[in-house]
């Protein structure tokens, strides 16, 4: 009995690949931060080699998004809710946004078109990689951990957004 057919499996083979890709860039950078920045290179190439493999990339599009994320964490750390370790945006930091986005671009890029489940997912799972990350000592806590929670929430549900509104032009730009 198959799970998948060879269509299926061609087409979730890379993105479960990317997930798990980027699981380790995660751990690697967070846990591993500048220590193991060597590993997190290594994996967000791995990452960003799989993305460029798997379907419709733009490096334009995949530029905006690592900037959006990037803003993302300089206006958070700007407004004192959190510091991490390493300084403003420390090297680690910008290699998990480089991992992020590929993964984002491959493994999630499904979510185009589709605002609503981007949102609930950036909600769901952005402010608890934060959690995390500071219970890692990745990161310092400055606020009350319930604001974390909100102002992340509201952070990742629009950033999610965004690239649900982004995606499909990019796959209409690449079948043209």
């Amino acid at each position: 009995m198959r799970f998948l057919n060879p269509a299926q499996w061609k087409k979730w083979a890379p993105k479960l690949v990317g997930l798990f890709l980027f699981d380790l860039v995660w751990f690697s950078a967070v846990a591993g931060r500048a220590e193991w920045l060597w590993a997190t290179t290594i994996l967000v190439a791995a990452q960003i080699f799989v993305a460029l493999r798997s379907g419709p990339f733009s490096w334009r599009v995949y530029g905006l998004f690592v900037v959006l994320g990037l803003g993302l964490e300089a206006s958070v750390v700007g407004v004192g809710i959190l510091r991490f370790d390493g300084g403003f945006l420390p090297w680690w930091l910008i290699m998990l946004w480089l991992g992020f986005v590929a993964m984002l671009m491959n493994t999630l890029a499904d979510l185009a078109g589709r605002p609503v489940w981007a949102a609930l997912l950036g909600v769901a799972s952005g402010p608890l990689t934060y959690a995390i990350g500071i219970r890692l000592g990745a990161a310092e806590l400055l606020q009350k951990e319930w604001l974390m929670w909100v102002i992340y929430a509201a952070l990742w549900a629009v950033y999610m957004i965004i690239f649900a509104y982004v995606m499909p032009r990019l796959a209409v730009t690449e079948k043209n």
